[in-house]
């Protein structure tokens, strides 16, 4: 099971195999980024507050406010 995250709306869902893309509310489809496998510990982006649970520090790439993601595990 990953993270997945649309760099377009920000929405983050978790599934075995990239969502389908049809229907993003920015318009358009999804831009989906797989953030890694679903985990226990608490991420959260400084940039994009995007917060997901990973075992390990999540993709870096694809932050929806630009560049990379800036992660900080969280206690």
């Amino acid at each position: 099971m990953n993270n997945y995250l649309c760099q377009k709306c920000k929405v983050s869902v978790q599934g075995s195999s990239s969502p389908n893309s049809n229907g993003c509310p920015s318009g358009g489809n999804h831009n989906w980024t797989n953030l890694g496998s679903v985990g226990t510990h608490d991420y959260q982006c400084k940039k994009c507050q995007t917060h997901i649970k990973s075992n390990s520090s999540p993709n870096s790439n694809g932050c929806p406010s630009g560049g990379n993601h800036n992660w900080t595990k969280l206690t």
